[in-house]
């Protein structure tokens, strides 16, 4: 077969089994956050560019590199949403929620677009749930940040998940740091791709989020941030890790982590996997509390995080999904049906069993024996044969996958049986 069409590099499809563990995840997440007081938003995957600009900043590799935009008839430039906060920042401010009393808390899953390079848990189009609270710098909100990621991660069966946590500072303490640093890596810079130098000038941070195993080992030849830290930001951050400590969250006090988007501050942190897998990240976050000021709001404190929903699967089963090998979703009632009256007749027996329970309607013609072995595929707990005897008496054969037992039942009474059959 020759295939006319192909889903372009770096997405993929997601479809029945892994479909329905992603559902089953969606779920407990769902219900977690929930616990944890966050409302679900939902918001356009289409952004104005600049609000990117403005909020990861010029100089990452997301803006310089990753990024999918392009201009409209109309000459506005837009962009795939490459991550999550901005969007909910720009929401927050449109929508006037920031006259809300309390802290503001959302929580989303949904698709994001980077064109990065693909390989095993990272995709051009990839999915995340995370979280952003606005409105409270308390250290508190910080740890409870950091306990809700790990909450999801346990609701799921996740094993062998840890968080480093690190404080990068604020802008009455970093400025001495970024000088420093930026001193450093001068001396150092033949040891710096010459694509990477210009963050040098224009936010050094950067160069710790790139993707480069001689720059990464430059800089942890390079003092720590948390030698650099106002009282502020230690106070701070030793009330994080105390409450982590009550919490019972284990976590690693990691000096060497430094998130080099625009918008952190303070608290940073990361989960990453013990595995053997290059790929062992599966979520980040930090406070950000100058970043709704700069969307044009006012001063408001925020954290947020974000997990990758892909990443996160691949560890909990070990290798991607075969859709190959992958089984349909499972259903409670299977219709055999022989020709096309027999399919209209157990149509209408399924709609009246669907109010209650799922039905699995067969209408590929196939040989009776095929369907039956559908069913035990499905992994149904009924089986409904019809043909013309059972039309014209208005029947329907039952039989008990379970048990084997068979009976004739009238349709008018099909639902009480299969209701019995269920409970028993």
């Amino acid at each position: 077969m020759k295939l006319r069409y192909r889903r372009m590099k770096g997405t993929r499809d997601i479809l029945l089994e892994e479909m329905e563990q992603l559902r089953w995840c969606e779920q407990r997440w769902n219900e977690v956050l929930t616990r944890y007081g966050y409302g679900e938003i939902r918001t356009p995957v289409l952004e104005p560019t600049d609000l990117f600009l403005r909020s990861v900043g010029k100089g990452t590799d997301i803006v310089d590199k990753e990024m999918y935009t392009f201009e409209t008839k109309g000459g506005d430039s837009l962009t795939l949403r490459p991550e999550m906060t901005a969007s909910v920042v720009r929401a927050y401010l449109e929508n006037g929620l920031m006259r809300q009393p309390g802290t503001v808390k959302f929580f989303y899953i949904g698709p994001m677009f980077r064109h990065d390079k693909p390989q095993a848990g990272r995709y051009r189009q990839f999915h995340q749930v995370g979280v952003e609270a606005l409105g409270s710098d308390s250290p508190v909100l910080d740890a409870e940040v950091i306990q809700t990621a790990m909450a999801l991660f346990e609701a799921v069966g996740a094993e062998g998940v840890e968080v480093h946590v690190n404080s990068i500072g604020c802008p009455e303490c970093r400025p001495a740091f970024l000088e420093d640093l930026t001193v450093f890596l001068k001396d150092n810079i033949e040891q710096i791709p010459e694509s990477m130098r210009g963050r040098i000038e224009t936010n050094p941070l950067r160069l710790y989020d790139a993707k480069d195993d001689g720059v990464a080992g430059l800089l942890s030849g390079f003092k720590p941030i948390t030698e650099a830290l106002c009282q502020g930001c230690l106070d701070h951050h030793d009330v994080v890790l105390r409450t982590l400590k009550e919490l019972g969250v284990p976590f690693v006090n990691n000096p060497a982590l430094v998130r080099g988007l625009d918008y952190y501050c303070r608290t940073t942190f990361e989960f990453t996997a013990n595995s053997g897998r290059k790929q062992s990240s599966l979520a980040g976050g930090g406070r950000y509390d100058y970043l709704v000021e700069q969307c044009g709001g006012p001063a408001t404190a925020a954290i947020g995080f974000s997990i990758g929903v892909e990443r996160t699967l691949l560890h909990l089963n070990d290798k991607p999904f075969d859709p190959q090998r992958s089984r349909q979703s499972p259903v409670e009632v299977y219709v055999a049906c022989r020709d096309l009256p027999d399919q209209e007749y157990g149509l209408h027996l399924a709609e009246l069993l669907r109010k209650e329970f799922s039905v699995e309607v067969d209408t590929s013609g196939r040989s009776l024996k095929a369907q039956a072995k559908s069913a035990h595929l499905r992994q149904a707990k009924i089986l409904l044969v019809v043909g013309p005897d059972e039309i014209k008496v208005q029947t329907v054969q039952l039989k008990d996958l379970n048990t084997g037992e068979q009976n004739q039942v009238a349709g008018s009474d099909l639902l009480v049986a299969v209701q019995e059959v269920m409970n028993g």
